[in-house]
């Protein structure tokens, strides 16, 4: 089975360096999919779940932020906000930021406060919907 090099670097760790099969993660318009020898692109990634499977096989989650996945010469290189495991998720942490999301919406906002509101809000609805999964 062919296979590339994947490397996940969130703005603090590098939370993924290997070999893989494939590669799943939510775009701007729509969900999409790399396999090896993929075509040289740069795709924009939405906060979401990003899906991986290892070379063994091993098929593995991450929740991202916002960021880009780089495919050239057979090697993706997904450069993202955040990166964390569902297991890793603080589920009482992520519902505070929700509902500190959702009250800081009602209020009135200038547009660059209520963009980086929502894009919170947004981020917090993926991380609880990860978590919902793993009871």
């Amino acid at each position: 089975m062919n296979r590339f090099q994947l490397k996940i670097i969130a703005a603090d760790k590098v939370f993924y360096d290997g070999r893989v099969i494939s590669l799943t993660f939510s775009g701007m318009d729509g969900e999409r999919t790399i396999l090896s020898h993929h075509e040289n692109v740069v795709i924009a990634v939405n906060n979401g779940v990003i899906r991986f499977k290892e070379e063994d096989g091993t098929n593995t989650e991450a929740i991202v932020g916002l960021g880009f996945v780089q495919m050239i010469n057979n090697r993706a290189t997904v450069l993202v906000e955040t990166a964390e495991r569902p297991e890793d998720i603080d589920i009482l942490r992520a519902k505070e930021a929700k509902e500190r999301a959702e009250e800081q919406l009602r209020q009135k906002l200038s547009d660059k406060e209520y963009h980086h509101i929502k894009a919170s809000l947004a981020r917090a609805m993926v991380r609880l919907s990860q978590t919902s999964k793993i009871d």
